[in-house]
């Protein structure tokens, strides 16, 4: 009776686990809609793009963010957003999911590339780290639309302290975690922090050049097809501008 216990519990297991990568392997499909530029966008359609689900993003739709036509543009859809921002995923059932994090997060769990375990804590810790990045890179380094003594910006002092005091830390702590070799690869966290990491090396390509393993990493996800397609603007939502740039 036990061993017989045993045989049904095994089978009802392999059975919900079976119908658990079903349900991920179909998906549903879903869209993304954002601003034709890195910044917050870039991270999410990777995630997208290397999960292997069917998905949508602004050139398929015909979404333009500023200007586009009635009901496929930015001002028209604002009011009926979750935060009245983007980036938005849709699901296939019409369910708008807002935030950056929660975008990826979501991703990776439909697609199963969220890691198990330590993978699963780490590559949390990564868009953790991610956006501890972003909000310290957007603070200090000048975009296309907001230069330095603009807004929150800092000074040109505060640019340089960043690259040479502020960053280093957080990018040596980096080159630690990757070395133990676990979260960073195949996961939608790893992707997630690649986006960041990208943006700041369009600025000072040799970023990485004094940290082996970061560096290897982050050249095997450049050297992906899928991450090409995206960078190339090829992928269904399109080209990308760099967002953050250098001080003039």
């Amino acid at each position: 009776m036990h061993k017989l216990t045993c045989a049904a519990a095994g089978f009802a297991a392999g059975a919900i686990a079976a119908y658990v990568l079903c349900k991920r392997a179909k998906g549903g499909g879903f869209e993304l809609r954002y601003f034709p530029v890195m910044a917050k966008g870039l991270g999410p359609v990777l995630v997208a793009e290397h999960s292997g689900q069917s998905w949508k993003g602004n050139k398929e739709l015909g979404f333009i963010a500023r200007g586009g036509p009635p009901g496929k543009n930015f001002a028209d859809i604002k009011d009926t957003l979750p935060f009245g921002q983007l980036p938005l995923l849709t699901t296939s059932n019409g369910e708008m999911i807002a935030q950056t994090t929660a975008i990826v997060n979501y991703i990776g769990m439909i697609a199963g590339t969220e890691g198990s375990g330590l993978d699963y804590a780490v590559s949390q810790m990564l868009i953790a780290e991610a956006e501890d990045l972003y909000a310290m890179t957007n603070k200090n380094v000048p975009t296309i639309v907001a230069p330095l003594n603009q807004g929150i910006k800092g000074d040109k002092a505060a640019y340089d302290a960043y690259w040479s005091e502020k960053l280093p830390p957080h990018l040596d702590n980096l080159e630690k975690l990757c070395k133990a070799g676990r979260g960073f690869h195949g996961t939608s966290g790893g992707l997630y922090l690649f986006s960041i990491l990208h943006q700041l090396c369009l600025i000072v390509p040799a970023l990485l050049k004094s940290r082996p393993a970061l560096a290897a990493w982050y050249d095997q996800i450049l050297g992906d097809p899928r991450t090409a397609k995206v960078l190339s603007g090829e992928s269904s939502m399109g080209a990308f501008k760099q967002y953050f740039i250098e001080e003039p």
